[in-house]
């Protein structure tokens, strides 16, 4: 990063539970710079600076607040459904949820707000998607003997899955809007990091043997982010 890069605005907040400076980027809250309690902000320029290339390349990707729309359906490609939004605005705090016959998704409270509909929808979404890919993950890994530690399930902005040292495997809840083929493909290339952590000639065989012609599928992979709506982002 040379020195023509110019600081964006950025928010500050102080968190007790805080142990060291965070930075965030969402499209509801642009940069912000959570840091703990008396830290002293005069610091944080110089901190900024030193991640200026990833601030930089993630507000970039990160589209505002005022681009986002209400869904109108919602389709699963992993579970090949579609489930259809409907809207009943009401004098409530908080925007409700609720599924009714037919794959019908009713959505109570302040539903003018774009925003508080995306958070109560990624809520659901990270609900159905823990009920789906950890016991698929477990049974992948019963059906290819490769071993895990544990699984966690969230929303990532870049990486649709990850396997550390441990052997403790992370997934991304947006996976739920891929077709099927290649939501396996991901859960399968992480398992396969359990034994070899690295994506040498080594380790690319060995997932050859459970997903064939997985260089082209990973290509694929690479290329469905489109497949996840932009409230899925926020």
């Amino acid at each position: 990063m040379t020195q023509a890069w110019t600081m964006p605005e950025y928010s500050v907040r102080e968190s007790k539970r805080a142990r060291q400076v965070i930075i965030k980027i969402s499209s509801s809250m642009g940069l912000e710079v959570v840091v703990p309690v008396r830290f002293s902000r005069s610091e944080i320029p110089a901190i900024l600076w030193t991640k200026a290339r990833w601030i930089e390349k993630t507000l970039a990707q990160t589209r505002p607040v005022k681009e986002l729309k209400r869904p109108k359906s919602i389709t699963f490609g992993l579970l090949d459904e579609n489930w259809k939004a409907e809207y009943s605005p009401a004098q409530t705090q908080r925007v409700g949820l609720f599924e009714k016959a037919g794959n019908v998704l009713l959505l109570t409270g302040p539903v003018e707000d774009p925003v508080a509909v995306a958070e109560t929808l990624n809520r659901w979404v990270q609900k159905r998607a823990k009920e789906v890919l950890v016991p698929w993950l477990g049974r992948l890994s019963s059906e290819l003997s490769l071993p895990f530690s544990r699984v966690s399930v969230r929303r990532q902005r870049t990486k649709w899955g990850s396997c550390s040292a441990e052997k403790s495997i992370s997934l991304n809840r947006n996976l739920l809007f891929l077709p099927l083929p290649l939501a396996r493909y991901v859960l399968v290339h992480e398992l396969c990091h359990g034994r070899r952590l690295d994506h040498s000639k080594k380790f690319w065989s060995l997932l050859e043997t459970f997903e064939p012609n997985s260089r082209q599928t990973a290509a694929k992979v690479r290329e469905a982010a489109d497949s996840v709506p932009r409230w899925a982002q926020v």
